[in-house]
């Protein structure tokens, strides 16, 4: 059995972690879109642009590690 190196464990987690920020983004948009309290929508938004600020923050550490 092929072990991974610690270096692929990382770079598994990191890809990992910005499927997750995109996914959480689209539910938050998503969840956004659908209701009708405006309070509750501005709420989303702010969490949703949250999510895309990780998810940018997260993708540019990955290339400064040339992890594709």
């Amino acid at each position: 059995m092929n072990m991974l190196t610690e270096q692929e464990i990382i770079n598994n987690a990191l890809k990992e972690m910005l499927f997750l920020e995109e996914l959480t983004a689209e539910k938050y948009m998503a969840a956004a879109e659908q209701t009708m309290q405006p309070n509750l929508r501005e709420i989303l938004k702010g969490m949703e642009m949250a999510a895309r600020n990780n998810y940018k923050n997260l993708n540019e550490k990955m290339s400064q590690m040339n992890i594709t």
